[in-house]
């Protein structure tokens, strides 16, 4: 099993993402102007990855911050695009540009704009192809246009996109049958062996001469969402696919809203025995890109609570504190146990 993210190959968890504050354009040259312009549009590419939304760079209180875009350069570098020699039209270079991570989060929050934090969720995708009468799975060995569309799209995004190996097991654990009959347990069950938070799948259908139509479904906890597309561009609509589960996801995990949408939550967390624990807690917290401000209210000798200010409401938190591994929710207290403590809207303990 591979994650595919933006180059990077690890096994399929919920775990920190790599690369959110960077980005790489093509540039025609190194001149001045020409690097102010690349850097703009790197900049324009790395809020879209924050942020989660990709009209971010469109919107207006931000126009003046994209004009000044290199103020928030870490470095930067220039590359050949691949398979590229020296002697090859500088249209193929490529500007790559590492931005500040502190200083883009801190534009963000006083621009009332969502960070959306380093862990996010890892989607498999499953998707199905129906040409000239025949159905069948994508496979890796003959879809690589496919392929590499959705994990454009993902990279784009900063989304974690799991693809599945199709080997033997994959092929006997996933029918084309279980894609077009919305077969939901067979599919949640040829899916357990990578682990994912979520689950795509896909029917891909020549409708006639150059027109396709795609329905996907996302499988989402209990939630399913489900929606179609259609055009001449096979891979284009393979690309928006992708692009569409990244708008859903950033939806839930890093809602757009300004101080009236913020909501006082009260969490205690149980099972804090080590400092380390308390300040990995405490990180944790911060960086959940729901959470405005995260402070500690009460100390006991195995537990402590914080006062959260959270965008979104309590279920956009709840999501993105099942995703870091590090508590859990606690369902078997007691409703007695839980009036003895006053104010506490979550109780979680460590794992």
């Amino acid at each position: 099993m591979l994650v595919l993210f933006m180059g990077y190959t690890a096994a399929a968890t919920a775990s920190p993402v790599t690369g959110l504050y960077s980005a790489e354009v093509p540039v025609e040259g190194q001149s001045a102007e020409q690097r102010t312009d690349g850097i703009r549009r790197a900049f324009m590419q790395m809020l879209i990855k924050v942020t989660g939304n990709r009209n971010v760079a469109q919107r207006p209180e931000l126009q003046g911050d994209i004009e000044q875009a290199p103020r928030y350069v870490q470095q930067f570098r220039y590359r050949l695009g691949a398979g590229q020699s020296p002697a090859a039209e500088e249209a193929a270079r490529l500007l790559t540009v590492q931005f500040d991570a502190a200083a883009v989060q801190r534009l963000l929050r006083e621009r009332r704009l969502p960070v959306w934090g380093e862990n996010r969720p890892s989607g498999l995708v499953w998707l199905g192809i129906e040409s000239r009468g025949q159905r069948r799975v994508m496979r890796p060995e003959l879809d690589e246009p496919l392929l590499g569309a959705m994990t454009g799209a993902a990279e784009k995004r900063g989304i974690p996109l799991i693809l599945p190996l199709m080997d033997l097991e994959d092929q006997s654990g996933i029918r084309v049958a279980d894609l077009w009959g919305d077969f939901e347990q067979n599919i949640r069950r040829a899916s357990q062996r990578y682990s994912p938070d979520l689950i795509v799948t896909g029917r891909m259908t020549q409708l006639s001469g150059q027109l396709w139509r795609v329905t996907w479904n996302l499988y989402h906890g209990d939630r399913v969402s489900n929606w179609s597309d259609e055009g001449t561009d096979p891979i284009g609509l393979a690309h928006e696919g992708v692009e569409h589960v990244s708008d859903l996801l950033a939806e839930r995990y890093a809602p757009v809203g300004g101080e009236a949408n913020l909501s006082r939550i009260r969490l205690r967390v149980s099972g804090v025995t080590e400092l380390t624990q308390y300040v990995g807690v405490g990180r944790f917290l911060q960086s959940q890109s729901s959470v405005e401000h995260a402070d500690m209210v009460s100390v006991e000798p195995e537990a402590v609570t914080y006062e959260l200010q959270v965008r979104g409401g309590i279920q956009v938190l709840e999501q993105g504190l099942a995703l870091g591994g590090m508590i859990e929710p606690i369902t078997d207290l007691p409703d007695a146990a839980q009036t003895l403590i006053e104010g506490v809207d979550l109780f979680y303990r460590m794992r």
